[in-house]
């Protein structure tokens, strides 16, 4: 999920900015850029201080990548992103287009665009094992994130819930969560990981909220979150994920747990991404 609303997404990020944070995650079709690169602008802090990371459209060709990229730029106002994400193996379309060429094509695009300098890193997102195949098959420039859905509940789920996690780990290609609070679940699943039972039962043991808990158990196995708010009291404690550890008890049942499932597939438990073409 994502802030699509411009001016929230301004006052979001320059309060994120001044609490200390310093990884920013926004995309091209999120619609926000240009309220990121307001609070950027007014910023005090030297560009290199701060970590952006935005993505193009999945499916694009060589010159559209680099066309879409060129509006990220100027939307943010900077002259490079830190890492350029491909959002989606194909395009987001009813129904997607797009195949091993395409992805090809385009990552020879996201390859031109850093070593140009329009981006330090690139990488993709929503991509199973036979996807980055086809990327590792030509790359000259390996992946160096995969940005999926995780959370609580998926700790057991096979590869077509995590977009073969494993797979990825294996690559030395990072495995970043988008969703690690569930957000986009169907009612009630986009609350358990904040207020149900499991995680503030945790929480009450170790004195932190639910949500500290669920993503606690990301971070101490080393996965990289992209938890979404503009809640200024949410903002703090999500900074507030390095002062205390779960036990091996507690990361084990937090792990085994089975709900809420992935919500990309539509409610079948998987991430819907391994299908497509």
């Amino acid at each position: 999920m994502c802030i699509r609303d411009r001016s929230v997404t301004e006052a979001a990020v320059t309060s994120a900015l001044e609490l200390g944070y310093i990884a920013i995650d926004t995309a091209h079709d999120y619609g926000n850029q240009d309220g990121v690169g307001r609070a950027l602008k007014k910023s005090p802090l030297r560009r290199e201080s701060y970590f952006v990371t935005t993505k193009v459209e999945g499916g694009l060709s060589f010159k559209d990548t680099m066309k879409t990229h060129a509006e990220n730029l100027n939307l943010l106002g900077l002259d490079y992103v830190d890492l350029l994400l491909v959002h989606f193996p194909t395009t987001m379309s009813d129904p997607p287009t797009g195949n091993k060429t395409t992805r090809q094509e385009q990552w020879a695009a996201m390859e031109m665009l850093q070593t140009t300098g329009k981006t330090r890193a690139i990488g993709v997102s929503h991509f199973c094992q036979k996807q980055m195949e086809d990327i590792l098959e030509m790359a000259r420039i390996k992946p160096a994130v995969n940005q999926v859905e995780f959370h609580v509940g998926m700790g057991s789920a096979g590869g077509n819930a995590t977009d073969d996690r494993a797979f990825m780990e294996a690559h030395g290609i990072t495995f970043q969560s988008f969703s690690p609070l569930c957000g986009p679940c169907p009612s009630p699943d986009n609350k358990a990981l904040i207020t149900g039972k499991l995680v503030t039962d945790i929480g009450k043991a170790v004195n932190k909220t639910g949500a500290q808990v669920a993503l606690r158990w990301q971070v101490q196995q080393g996965i990289p979150v992209i938890p979404k708010t503009d809640n200024a009291d949410h903002l703090k404690q999500n900074l507030d994920l390095f002062s205390f550890k779960l036990s091996e008890q507690q990361m084990q049942t937090l792990t085994v747990t089975t709900t809420p499932v992935a919500a990309g597939g539509g409610g079948d438990g998987t991430s819907g991404d391994c299908p497509l073409p």
